[in-house]
């Protein structure tokens, strides 16, 4: 825009010098007067520009824009020598060229000084620059060193809960009486799995999710204290992902892989209870369930028990419905 009624203010002056004089009639003095004109215009259309590029340079210092004001001082002072050599050489009148000459030149040296005092502002500027990039640098490598060390700190925690969790696991023992032998760890989990089943079977009702809500009531409540804390603290893990500041899913998945296929299908009746609501929000959005083999269901048709995300990686995924925020 500014570009715009700069070119507008050289058209009016042109049209106005125009119709002023023809330019076959202009002389030294008309030219002159409409350069200065010009140029007037052109300094007060990009004065804003030139102070920006002063106050607030690109590229550190002002030195481009000192550099094209010191060659336009030194150029605009050739063309008026030049202008007053013709002058006087046509009038012959070399006695006052003297004094032109001296009027010129001081304050030529004046504008030099200034320009010194300039340069000085420049290399200012410069050391003012080189310390904001260095701020800038350790700004960032103080940033990286402060998300490399949150990063450490939650995967020292996230693989010692791991840990802790694999030693629940490995606690839960099934007593099968003295016929049998003891089941201990993931090996439970089959059994569990045999449990729920013999029991989704037996139950004559028709509906699928009041089967399935019992079969897992019926296991609760045989094998409750293994299973509550089974239940708690793998819970408590996925929320200490959900709430860090972390690659979520890569960690979703270290997690999902220590989880054996019948422990998952546990997992996925649990899910199904009321106040299991958050943990079932869980699994669908982290995708818990992506390796749990669908023949292990009781039924193919409770895959609907869930969205498909709780399968698939790549299907849309609900946002969680709750801040499950430490408190």
């Amino acid at each position: 825009m500014r570009f715009f009624w700069w070119l507008v203010g050289l058209a009016v002056l042109a049209g106005g010098a125009y119709l002023y004089r023809p330019i076959a009639d202009f002389g030294i003095e008309t030219w002159l007067t409409v350069g200065i004109i010009a140029a007037t215009w052109s300094i007060v259309i990009f004065t804003s520009t030139v102070v920006d590029r002063v106050v607030a340079p690109n590229d550190g210092d002002s030195r481009g824009v000192f550099t094209a004001l010191l060659s336009l001082a030194f150029a605009s002072m050739g063309a008026v020598f030049v202008v007053a050599v013709h002058a006087k050489a046509a009038d012959k009148d070399w006695g006052t060229f003297g004094d032109f000459l001296g009027g010129v030149l001081n304050p030529v040296l004046t504008f030099l000084s200034f320009m010194a005092l300039l340069f000085t502002i420049i290399l200012q500027q410069r050391e003012i620059h080189g310390a904001k990039e260095d701020a800038k640098i350790l700004q960032t490598q103080r940033h990286a060193d402060r998300l490399s060390s949150e990063r450490m700190q939650f995967e020292n925690t996230f693989f010692q809960m791991v840990s802790i969790h694999n030693t629940i696991v490995n606690s839960i023992d099934v007593d099968r009486g003295t016929s049998k032998s003891q089941l201990r760890g993931r090996e439970c989990f089959k059994h569990f799995r045999d449990e729920m089943q013999t029991f989704y079977d037996a139950d004559p009702s028709s509906d699928e999710l009041k089967k399935s809500l019992a079969a897992h009531d019926h296991l609760w409540k045989s094998y409750q204290n293994d299973l509550a804390h089974y239940y708690r603290y793998l819970y408590n893990i996925i929320r200490f992902i959900n709430e860090s500041d972390v690659n979520k899913t890569r960690y979703i998945r270290i997690l999902r892989a220590q989880l054996s296929d019948f422990e998952l299908l546990v997992l996925f009746y649990n899910g199904l209870f009321p106040l299991a609501v958050k943990f079932k929000e869980y699994v669908e959005f982290f995708t818990l369930f992506d390796n749990l083999p669908k023949d292990l269901l009781f039924n193919r048709s409770h895959e609907r028990f869930y969205e498909a995300s709780a399968f698939d990686e790549k299907a849309p995924k609900k946002p969680l419905s709750f801040t499950d925020a430490a408190t």
